[in-house]
């Protein structure tokens, strides 16, 4: 599941007895409504199937098995690993005897950016005295590439935060220049501290220190750190529109004529700025490239004897060694290998095409089962496919996902989107009741996995999701953690919904849902309501769509424009909008500028407070 701070249910630990049961119905569950009473039972649903082709919980095993296994090297973008799990992938679709989705292809490749490259040697020198790469200063990861000459500014920790009463920019004009500062931010060791006392809040990171200085109008930025790394290579990250580097406190000394730990200790102890502007000078250069690879959706199709799609999916993609996705707490490289996050939801995917394959009946609707690379690095792979679909989105009359489904407790299976189509709680409801479940429903359709590109595009989704737990994102994620007669009877849930969906001959009435505003702590400063388009590469921040009701809704703010400026903060990419965001407050009126086809227009929006 890609990694966003969105509000993640936490469920607690349950385990099935029985030792390798099938996904049928328990003996104790409620039988289907919709099956007993089709006079009640909306139009766009056909009935659901009877119990003769089951989900079994050894072959998700298996499947999970496979797929975590270490030789994947975590199904990360630029391991072999993840093309040896689209061989996989494609083996047993075409072992299903299934149809290749994509024309006479079973894959679907797109180009992804997994890496940043530093290119050369890069230099930093002070008059005639240069610097070591690697020892005395070393680019970071969203460093722009660029050259830079010219005079020095010390702006102590670069911080700009005027609702604290501080401010290293106040008074200085830094335009055109160099700009030196320290890490952290004032009083970090001091409990008492303004700036949330010893946490570290949005003016430490080094991005926001990035942006600050960018605008500002400096030419370059140098951060003061404890370690300066040796690396060459990086995890993929939007650049700063600005030459950045980290350079050791060494080298700030000999740059700047004076020892930085005595400037931290004054205004650690004062609460003052102690900016300057330096008669020395500086000149650095440094080249960074792109490294991008090709990866592939893999997927199938079992043809329909009428028309429509229904989609089923799941990301098979994970962190690979790690990289600045996990949540190890470590920047050691160790396999990553993803087993609930997401070969659960792939292994289930792949079980459904078997199960309802061997169904005597056989859909009206085309059902397309899609795997996607490219979630954990912004739903890239998903929103691939709906751009290139081998079906009209127009056609698809659902898309359901499934994104961490191994992790069962308390009987209690997460299913959102069910208010995106105005005609379907009684079919889901029924499904879910069928197998045993507690069924926890709502949502719209927008959310950390891959659904969201489907709903983006106006197509009703369901998101199943079994809940957040201690191992996400953690080398700990593996196999043998997974509740295998859980994710069975799950499957049992999927296929049942799928054949209902692709056995009926109406269609869902979509519904573009008013969510409310995400939870406080949830998200990043205000809200303010537009969803981003992660699969597209444009100067600006690209917008799938925004939540009804929402202030950019209000200001007028559009599904396409592409989002220029936030506040008077130019916005190239979605850190740029993110640390805009977090510089306002609730209540905040802002300006903001969307270039929409050829037109750049300005719309003014009142900010508010994120939910309770």
């Amino acid at each position: 599941m890609l990694r966003r701070t969105l509000p993640l249910v936490l469920l607690a630990a349950c385990k099935s007895s029985t030792p390798d049961a099938p996904g049928s119905m328990p003996a104790s569950a409620p039988a289907s409504q919709p099956a007993s009473h089709p006079a009640s039972r909306p139009a766009f649903f056909g009935v659901l199937p009877a119990d003769t082709a089951s989900v079994a919980a050894s072959k998700l095993r298996a499947h999970v098995f496979t797929l975590a296994d270490d030789a994947l090297e975590g199904r990360g973008p630029d391991t072999k690993g993840i093309h040896l799990a689209a061989d996989y992938l494609e083996e047993q679709l075409v072992a299903q005897k299934l149809r290749p989705a994509f024309g006479d292809r079973f894959r679907q490749p797109f180009t992804m950016t997994v890496a940043i490259e530093v290119e050369g040697e890069p230099t930093l020198s002070a008059g005639r005295t240069p610097f070591a790469f690697g020892r005395d200063f070393a680019p970071l990861p969203f460093s722009s590439s660029g050259a830079a000459e010219g005079a020095i500014a010390f702006l102590g920790f670069g911080v700009s935060a005027e609702d604290l009463d501080y401010d290293d920019y106040a008074g200085i004009d830094v335009k055109d220049r160099i700009v030196v500062v320290m890490s952290g931010e004032p009083g970090d060791e001091d409990d008492k501290s303004v700036f949330d006392g010893r946490r570290p809040t949005r003016h430490s990171f080094l991005r926001t220190k990035a942006l600050v200085a960018r605008e500002a109008g400096a030419k370059a930025l140098l951060i003061v750190r404890d370690e300066v790394k040796d690396d060459r290579r990086f995890d993929p990250t939007s650049d700063a529109a600005l030459p950045t580097l980290g350079i050791s406190k060494k080298t700030a000394r000999s740059l700047l004529g004076f020892d930085v730990a005595a400037k931290k200790k004054a205004i650690d102890r004062s609460y003052r700025p102690e900016s300057r502007l330096l008669d020395r000078t500086a000149k650095l250069a440094v080249t960074l490239k792109k490294i991008e690879r090709t990866v592939e959706n893999v997927g199938a199709k079992i043809p329909g004897s009428g028309e429509g799609a229904v989609v089923v999916g799941a990301h098979y993609d994970h962190l690979g060694y790690g990289g600045s996705g996990s949540l190890s707490g470590t920047t050691e490289r160790r396999i990553h290998n993803g087993a609930d996050d997401n070969a659960s939801g792939t292994a289930v995917v792949l079980e459904v095409a078997r199960a309802i394959a061997a169904l005597p009946v056989k859909p009206t609707r085309t059902i397309y089962f899609v795997l996607f690379a490219g979630e954990e690095s912004g739903l890239l792979g998903s929103s691939h496919f709906v751009k290139n679909s081998p079906v009209a989105t127009e056609d698809v009359a659902a898309m359901i996902n499934l994104d961490m489904v191994g992790r069962l407790r308390d009987e209690k299976l997460n299913i959102m989107g069910t208010k995106t189509a105005s005609d379907w709680d009684e079919v889901v409801t029924s499904a879910v009741a069928r197998y045993g479940f507690v069924g926890s429903f709502g949502g719209d359709g927008y959310g950390p996995s891959d659904h969201t590109s489907f709903y983006a595009a106006g197509v009703p989704v369901l998101f199943l999701f079994t809940g957040a737990h201690g191992d996400y994102h953690k080398p700990s994620d593996d196999p043998d953690t997974l509740d295998y007669q859980g994710m069975a009877r799950i499957g049992g849930v999927v296929r049942d919904l799928v054949f209902a969906f692709a056995r009926s001959s109406g269609r869902p009435s979509y519904v573009h849902v008013a969510a409310p505003a995400p939870a406080a702590g949830h998200g990043y400063g205000p809200y303010f309501g537009s969803i981003p388009d992660f699969g597209e590469g444009v100067d600006g921040v690209l917008l799938a769509g925004v939540r009804e009701g929402s202030p950019a809704d209000r200001a007028g703010v559009k599904k396409g424009d592409v989002l220029v400026e936030f506040g008077g903060v130019a916005v190239h990419n979605l850190q740029d909008f993110t640390m805009a965001l977090r510089r306002c407050a609730p209540g905040d009126e802002v300006v903001v500028k969307v270039r929409r086809g050829d037109e750049t227009i300005a719309v003014d929006a009142k900010l508010e407070k994120r939910g309770g």
